[in-house]
């Protein structure tokens, strides 16, 4: 016989659902990214305005959310700002894994670099102007492996 079990209540889950109930502030160019009050938006301002200007700039379409990541760690490098976190790693201490990807993934990651060529256009116009040694590809294989799990592509790890 199966025992069933009910799961615990999760905290942040709750706390979630009521900021979702609370109005939240958008940016008034882009109508993306949202804000929980005005010092919220003004703080996040660095971060965001590169980002801004490139949604609007392919509007009505929309990028990926892996390559709006990514576009905004390409600003940060080229801001050469640090946070907190980065005292424990940096980005360029994630691995890619590139060579462990299947085919599959590694070409569904060729298409999202040209989906971030298309959506950078607006801030970025060559590879030139890109943070100094930087390989959009090798990021977004270090982002698909390490920010975001996808249980249902075999990285064929031994």
């Amino acid at each position: 016989m199966e025992e069933k079990f009910q799961l615990p209540t999760i905290t942040y889950l709750k706390a979630w659902s009521n900021l979702r109930k609370e109005r939240l502030l958008r940016c008034s160019q882009c109508k993306v990214a949202r804000y929980c009050n005005i010092q919220c938006q003004k703080e996040a301002w660095q971060d965001h305005k590169q980002e801004c200007k490139c949604i609007k700039n392919i509007d009505p379409n929309f990028p990926p959310d892996s390559v709006r990541l990514v576009g905004r760690i390409i600003f940060k490098l080229l801001r050469q700002s640090t946070c907190p976190s980065e005292e424990l790693y940096s980005f360029s201490d994630l691995q890619s894994n590139f060579e462990k990807l299947s085919e599959e993934m590694k070409e569904g990651l060729g298409y999202l670099t040209k989906a971030l060529q298309l959506y950078l256009k607006a801030e970025i116009q060559d590879a030139s102007q890109l943070p100094p040694g930087l390989d959009v590809f090798q990021t977004f294989a270090k982002v698909s492996v390490n920010l975001i799990p996808d249980k249902t592509v075999n990285y064929s790890f031994p």
